[in-house]
């Protein structure tokens, strides 16, 4: 009889163990849902409601929910910032109606451990980059990105994709760039473009102390490996220049005017070296310029 109890006993405690476990890793999910930054292109500009709204479907792939509440009224705004802005949305197969909301059906039976992988890699590269301030944060961060460029031959593969596999195109390149400069509340923007041979491209835009600038991390690879800085801090006749054309953001509005000269040095850029308070360029005449950051 006693031998029965404390077997009896035992499949209890295993059983509670085990909800215990799920429970925790439960609550687990739900504390990197909360604590993820559910950040969108700059270029867009909506009502709190639309982001409030954006935000909501965005946690609920982060934790594979099936089901999420969305105002009708705001889908069209809500899907058009989480298809463009959202690395996991690629993650997410469609998006249909239901009696009580909106159902997401995912591309795998995986994506909630598949998104929580990629927070964890984003998290990874975040702490590999010094964040002292902004400017010394996208200066590390370009040149992380540009020095380990691998050009994919799928020309539509995702920024999630590129996250994870370590390949990609001009357009998720840049968008990881765009993504990684959010994540640490600097504003940035996806930029569509053409090349002198009217090829589609895509460069970034970002705000530096205030001022616009452009970022051309493939051209950069292409032109040097990626080691140098010579496409970061771009004006708009810097890009121009380098025979780029017809600049517009996601949104479709005419990208904004870069002018501020502050990285112009990094035009003839031979080398390079930062610490917390400068940049020093030494350009192709051997002159070292020191740019205050």
């Amino acid at each position: 009889m006693k031998k029965t109890i404390s077997i009896i006993l035992c499949i209890i405690l295993v059983g509670l163990s085990l909800a215990s476990c799920k429970s925790e890793k439960k609550e687990s999910s739900a504390n990197i849902a909360d604590g993820t930054n559910y950040t969108y292109d700059s270029a867009y500009s909506f009502e709190d409601a639309t982001i409030r709204a954006y935000r909501d479907l965005c946690r609920a792939v982060v934790l594979g929910n099936e089901e999420v509440r969305i105002n009708s009224g705001f889908l069209d705004d809500v899907l058009q910032l989480f298809y463009t802005s959202f690395p996991l949305s690629a993650l997410v197969e469609k998006i249909e109606p239901s009696e009580s909301g909106y159902i997401i059906k995912y591309k795998s039976s995986d994506a909630h451990k598949d998104a929580l992988q990629f927070l964890e890699k984003v998290r990874s590269i975040k702490t590999e980059i010094n964040n002292e301030n902004d400017t010394v944060y996208a200066i590390n961060l370009y040149n992380r990105i540009a020095s380990s460029i691998k050009v994919s031959d799928n020309n539509s593969i995702s920024c999630y994709e590129t996250i994870m596999k370590g390949e990609g195109t001009s357009f998720s390149y840049s968008n990881m760039f765009e993504y990684l400069l959010q994540q640490e509340g600097i504003k940035a923007y996806h930029i569509l473009c053409e090349d002198a041979g009217g090829n589609s491209k895509a460069i970034s835009a970002a705000e530096l102390d205030g001022k616009l600038y452009y970022f051309d991390m493939m051209s950069e690879y292409y032109d040097n490996g990626g080691k140098l800085l010579k496409y970061f801090g771009m004006t708009t006749a810097d890009t121009e220049g380098t025979g780029l054309v017809n600049f517009i953001y996601t949104n479709h509005e005419t990208a904004d005017d870069a002018s501020d000269l502050r990285f112009q040095a990094c035009r003839t850029c031979t080398d390079w070296e930062i610490d917390s308070n400068n940049l020093f360029i030494t350009r192709n005449d051997g002159e070292i310029v020191q740019v205050a950051l």
